[in-house]
């Protein structure tokens, strides 16, 4: 957005200025003040200087369009009225105009401005186009308009105060005439820039504005001077400056933080639709068979959570779990169908008789004993084992431990002999 700037202030005796001397100073010309004697001698400024014009109303004579003669003739009617002293002499304009366009094109806005605004109402515009300042950044274009405050009246001479020009609604009016001017010259000459006359605060825009130079510091700051209104106005836009890229910062965090935002719902996303495709491929009848399992999804390990591992048994579970195998080995060995019978519970055999055999032998199936599910099967029958008594290896594990706590305790009292004895040996011979 371009810069917007539209001031207007009083030239008055009262703060000691003189009408002929604003329009020398803006004008960068040297004027004679008939009602001082003095000479206002500005033609030093004159380079800054690069358009002066006035413009009159179609009543106003033609000695209006004189600089020197205008701005007497204005001290001079304010010389007969009541309140000489303190009277307003003119209205002092000051436009920002915009650097997109070229000089010309600024001195054709600025003029139909003036024209249409004031001139047309009645006033005598006195026209100055400045230079931006040789310091700047050779973007402050800027125009000064002084502008008479008495009607013309039927004898080509200034007659009363005209009120209705001191309106603030007229003020507001020309501040947004002023808007909606260089807007559309911006957009005549093809510039995408606009300006607004609101606030910064009515435009929503979180900015320090700066502060108005006036014509002395401005002097002063050309002169490579500096002023306290410039040091302000420098901190200002240093301010302004750091709160723009603080922002753009936060503008381009929140750009990523969305970007991740999206990846993260589009990947939770796949995942769901995985879930989905794979429940729709299970069988939806018993008949219609198994359909291919697809793979499940890769688990998703969680940072934080701990690694399980599996529980180690003591020993008393270990213990019981040999009982049990044992035990339900020698029940089976111990059943009359699945007992083995010794060489002397065999009866002998007749030598003479052969046994009968039947004409179809039914010949059973051998019986093969249950694998436990605990330790390898055993080589030798396993009632060759003694029960083993919980009571008993309780015993033993009791003494086990305590023998290795008394073996702890003396190994640590060798060490502790053995420094002591090291001790001893660096003391010097006088202190043993």
């Amino acid at each position: 957005m371009a810069d917007y700037r539209f001031s207007a202030a009083i030239v008055s005796r009262t703060t000691g200025q003189s009408a002929v001397a604003a329009a020398a100073y803006r004008a960068g010309e040297t004027l004679h003040d008939e009602r001082t004697g003095e000479i206002k001698d500005y033609a030093r400024r004159a380079w800054s200087v690069l358009y002066t014009q006035i413009l009159t109303p179609e009543n106003a004579p033609a000695w209006m369009r004189d600089r020197q003669r205008l701005w007497n003739g204005v001290e001079h009617r304010e010389d007969r009225s009541t309140k000489r002293g303190t009277a307003q002499l003119a209205r002092n304009i000051e436009l920002s105009l915009p650097h997109e366009l070229t000089h010309e094109q600024r001195v054709g806005l600025v003029c139909e401005f003036v024209k249409d605004e004031f001139v047309d109402r009645g006033m005598v515009a006195d026209i100055a186009i400045h230079t931006p300042p040789y310091r700047g950044d050779g973007t402050n274009h800027h125009a000064h308009i002084l502008l008479t405050m008495r009607d013309i009246d039927d004898e080509g001479v200034f007659g009363n105060k005209n009120r209705a020009w001191n309106k603030e609604e007229l003020l507001e009016h020309w501040r947004e005439r002023w808007a909606d001017y260089q807007n559309r010259a911006l957009e005549t000459y093809g510039h995408e820039a606009r300006v607004d006359h609101r606030s910064l605060e009515d435009q929503g825009i979180d900015r320090e504005p700066t502060i108005h130079l006036g014509p002395n510091a401005q002097a002063l700051e050309d002169a490579g001077i500096y002023t306290d209104r410039g040091d302000q106005n420098r901190r200002i836009k240093s301010n302004n400056d750091n709160l723009a890229l603080a922002k753009k910062d936060l503008a381009d965090s929140e750009k990523r933080l969305a970007a991740l935002r999206r990846r993260f719902a589009a990947e939770q996303m796949e995942k769901i639709q995985k879930i989905v495709r794979a429940v729709k491929g299970l069988p939806q009848e018993p008949e219609q068979g198994l359909a291919p399992t697809p793979e499940p999804p890769a688990p998703v390990k969680q940072p934080d959570s701990p690694v399980r591992t599996p529980r180690r048994p003591t020993a008393a579970e270990r213990v019981e779990q040999i009982q049990k195998t044992v035990h339900a080995a020698d029940a089976f060995w111990n059943k009359p169908e699945g007992r083995l019978p010794s060489t002397s519970e065999r009866p002998p055999e007749p030598p003479a008789k052969e046994p009968e055999l039947p004409a179809e032998p039914d010949t059973p199936a051998p019986i093969t004993p249950p694998v436990p599910s605990g330790p390898a099967t055993r080589r030798r029958p396993p009632s060759s084992y003694a029960p083993i008594d919980k009571q008993n290896y309780a015993a033993r594990a009791k003494e086990e431990e305590e023998k290795q706590k008394a073996d702890s305790e003396r190994e640590k009292d060798k060490e502790k002999d053995k420094e002591k004895e090291q001790e001893r040996e660096r003391k010097p011979d006088r202190e043993r």
